[in-house]
């Protein structure tokens, strides 16, 4: 889980300097496919570390900041501060379904065993 959760974080960072129309343009607002990737990848990060929530919090910065990065090395243009609030709200999301799913997985497991 933990090789599929930093495949994913790093493909979102490949795509965005991807030149073939691949990533999901930024808008205004924030556009709506880049906050799911977002929450998709604190998800994923959650389940591939079910013991240490504050890693993946620093793990969820870190991807917002890599990829805000990776948006202006590849566009001149690194969005808004809005963008920046955004992709961290939606990786904020994606940790807390990781974690209930995560529970609901533990829990499933422990009444089959």
């Amino acid at each position: 889980m933990k090789i599929f959760a930093w495949t994913y974080i790093a493909a979102l960072v490949a795509v965005t300097f991807a030149h073939l129309n691949w990533q999901a343009a930024f808008g205004n607002p924030f556009d709506i496919f880049r906050a799911g990737a977002l929450c998709l990848a604190g998800m994923l990060a959650r389940l591939a570390y079910p013991q240490s929530p504050s890693f993946t919090c620093l793990l969820m910065i870190g991807s917002v900041l890599a990829l805000c990065l990776s948006h202006f090395l590849a566009n001149g243009n690194y969005g808004s501060t809005l963008d920046i609030v955004v992709g961290m709200i939606s990786g904020l999301w994606g940790i807390m379904l990781g974690s209930v799913l995560s529970k609901l997985l533990s829990s499933a497991s422990k009444r089959t065993a």
